[in-house]
């Protein structure tokens, strides 16, 4: 038994600022990158290394809809493939790497993620030690798991260990509230009014979920 919410706008609410930092940094990238570089012959080499976006950031790149940029760059791996294919038969291009010993390249938008998550979480470290943005963080709940993770190896120790206790509790919270969430789906207890566990499960989806990426 579900308690009934909107789920769209319970999780839009919950989502870690950094992530949307993230999306919108990765969002700019890509509008250069397909604007820029398509044909760039240094970017196209890494295109072909990376063979490709990933399954995560493929929907943002439907998304985005440049589709004579992703003509241009999915003709040259089809392409690829086709030679490599015929080359070696027992090498598949698109699910093994052709060349043994050079590893594979992250996705452009992995890589342009992972840039924008260092650069956020070190700033958000850097800035504990003030006490407006403390306030801030103390206020807010939406960080999410990885990039706590992020900030406790950027901060320095004093602001480290507060952090971690701040974000401890938090998860505390969360999992008392899940369990209380399990324990009124029991047929016993169906009859209770719901709490703040109703949406637990969601703010656990968005806290807990792994990072995007390789």
């Amino acid at each position: 038994m579900r308690p009934q919410c909107d789920t769209q706008d319970a999780a839009a609410s919950h989502v870690c600022p950094i992530c949307t930092l993230e999306q919108r940094s990765v969002e700019r990238q890509l509008r250069a990158f397909f604007a820029e570089f398509v044909n760039d012959p240094a970017a196209r080499a890494q295109f072909r290394k990376s063979r490709g976006f990933c399954i995560h950031h493929t929907p943002l790149i439907l998304e985005l809809g440049d589709a004579l940029a992703i003509s241009i760059l999915y003709a040259d791996l089809a392409e690829r493939a086709q030679t490599a294919w015929q080359t070696s038969p027992i090498q598949r291009f698109l699910t093994s790497n052709p060349h043994p010993g050079i590893p594979w390249s992250p996705c452009h938008a992995c890589m342009a993620q992972m840039e924008a998550s260092e650069r956020y979480t070190r700033a958000l470290a850097a800035a504990l030690e003030r006490p407006e943005v403390w306030e801030r963080v103390e206020a807010d709940e939406r960080l999410c798991l990885d990039h706590v993770t992020g900030i406790l190896r950027a901060a320095k120790p004093a602001t480290k260990k507060r952090f971690q206790d701040l974000e401890s509790s938090r998860l505390a919270q969360l999992q008392a509230e899940m369990e209380e969430f399990i324990r009124k789906n029991d047929y016993r207890f169906r009859g209770e009014a719901w709490g703040t566990e109703r949406d637990a499960w969601q703010r656990a989806l968005l806290k807990l979920s792994r990072p995007r990426g390789i």
